[in-house]
């Protein structure tokens, strides 16, 4: 049975399969009615399949240095294979000679050397992908993956036959993803069960971060669907993911009862943050995907930027549960003290065995709606939607704020930058980044617009927002948004 294709099929076929064809149409000619034959074993097909492919790749291939020993394929998947609706991953052909990989079997491609990552789509039996790396053992085979945000993804060798990879490096792996917390849906209720694993992320698109993976099978409340239809918004645990929503990509989950759900529209795609060359010698943390850079250990933290895959910073400390690290950033653009954390699940450590414990940082400041935050240097001049506006669950909204600056100094765009601060019940509203820059530099006595794109949780009650204009954590004009849910 064919796969679903995420992004182009694999369309081309082998020499050896055409000709075969030919002579198969030319023997069928000449004999007529034939007694039907028995049913062919689809295992044993793969299985040949993959041999010839093997045979195909390592001819007229100069011999390698070191003979690795091959696997024998056998018989019988040694698992289950992926569901058929799981998207064929489009990987690039390798060339005769080039190190190789070739399923036996439908298989899936993974984002690191384990069953419990991420992932990116199916191989299909017969089919094969360029190898780039092992791990320790050679138990797992990386392969290049251009969907990946690192350009890689992982095999198993139980699954594969491999050729010509003797001398590829032992690559490293970051650990498996934390598990993001998914709020169950009601029976009727809008939903999503995954097919795979797949990451949740703060927005629709591989470029925003991932706040986790959510495991195959599990199940989610929908909220809403991107302008494309190509993305999901689920509803997360707001006491774990300070967000309380998160995006999963409609290929890899199946969607039941969606009619009637709201466009969301998308957040601002992060742009990357360069971040301070580490000294020599010292521990690093390499980013091995898109990850948000937050003033503390947890992802209710505010987000201060984002690191691109591969970039690298120097590491300082530990949180006490060693889920993440202390990084140095830029002061004048991240963060006045220097310092950000980053999930160590997301990023590949290096001279890390020594590192520090600290103690977290303040968590974010709970908002009332009754009693904000409004000390500063600045005037609000409108406000839309006014405070206390009623919207239905799960309804998209924005608010506007036109602050003034009503001191004696500028806000400098360099240093000044517009951050969200607390929730009211820790169920924040915004649906893009918590950091935004300044379009302009504000002078005294000058206007600025803020806008933020918002959704009214699924459940009624009061719910507020705090942000503000902050250099550092100097907070120069407060600014907030109270609504109700009915």
């Amino acid at each position: 049975m064919q796969l679903k294709q995420s992004r182009k099929m694999f369309t081309s076929i082998p020499a050896w399969l055409a000709l075969g064809l030919i002579f198969s149409l030319a023997l069928s000619a000449c004999k007529g009615s034939a007694t039907p034959a028995p049913t062919a074993d689809i295992p044993a097909i793969q299985t040949q399949v993959a041999q010839t492919v093997v045979a195909e790749i390592t001819q007229n291939a100069p011999p390698p240095a070191t003979v690795t020993p091959q696997p024998t394929p056998t018989a019988a998947a040694p698992g289950p294979t992926p569901d058929t609706n799981v998207p064929v991953a489009p990987l690039p052909r390798p060339e005769a000679g080039q190190p190789a990989a070739i399923a036996n079997y439908n298989t899936l491609i993974y984002g690191g050397p384990g069953v419990n990552y991420v992932a990116y789509g199916a191989l299909l039996g017969g089919h094969s992908a360029l190898v780039t790396g092992r791990n320790e053992d050679s138990s797992w085979w990386a392969v290049s993956v251009p969907i990946a945000p690192n350009g890689n993804g992982w095999v198993s060798s139980q699954w594969v036959t491999v050729v010509n990879a003797s001398n590829v490096p032992i690559m490293p792996a970051s650990p498996p993803p934390p598990t993001t917390e998914l709020v169950p849906p009601g029976a009727d209720d809008p939903q999503v069960i995954a097919l795979v694993n797949t990451f949740v992320r703060s927005g629709p698109g591989a470029d925003y971060p991932a706040f986790g993976i959510t495991p195959a099978g599990a199940r989610a409340r929908l909220l809403g669907v991107s302008s494309d239809g190509a993305w999901w918004v689920v509803r997360l645990d707001p006491g774990v993911v300070g967000a309380g929503f998160g995006w999963v990509e409609a290929i890899y989950v199946s969607a039941s009862n969606t009619s009637g759900l709201p466009v969301v529209a998308a957040p601002l795609a992060p742009s990357a943050s360069a971040l301070p060359a580490p000294s020599p010698g010292s521990a690093t943390a390499t980013a091995l995907d898109y990850i948000n850079v937050r003033s503390g250990p947890g992802v209710n933290y505010p987000v201060l930027g984002v690191a691109a895959p591969g970039a690298t910073a120097e590491i300082k400390a530990q949180s006490g549960d060693s889920q993440w690290w202390q990084v140095v950033v830029p002061t004048n653009t991240l963060s006045a003290d220097g310092v950000g954390w980053v999930s160590a699940a997301f990023v590949y450590a290096q001279n890390a065995a020594n590192i520090p414990v600290v103690e977290s940082p303040p968590t974010p400041p709970a908002v009332s709606p009754d009693n904000p935050i409004t000390v500063g240097n600045c005037a609000l001049l409108s406000q839309t939607p006014e405070d206390k506006t009623q919207f239905s669950p799960g309804e998209p909204f924005a608010t506007t704020w036109i602050l003034q600056n009503t001191g004696n100094a500028p806000w400098d765009q360099a240093q000044a930058l517009v951050r969200f601060l607390g929730a009211y019940n820790g169920v924040p509203l915004h649906t893009g980044a918590d950091v935004a820059n300044l379009p302009a530099n504000i002078n005294s006595g000058w206007n600025l617009p803020v806008t933020i794109p918002m959704l009214a949780p699924d459940q009624p009650g009061t719910y507020a927002e705090q942000w503000a204009v902050s250099v550092g954590n100097a907070v120069l004009c407060p600014f907030f948004v109270i609504i109700e849910v009915k």
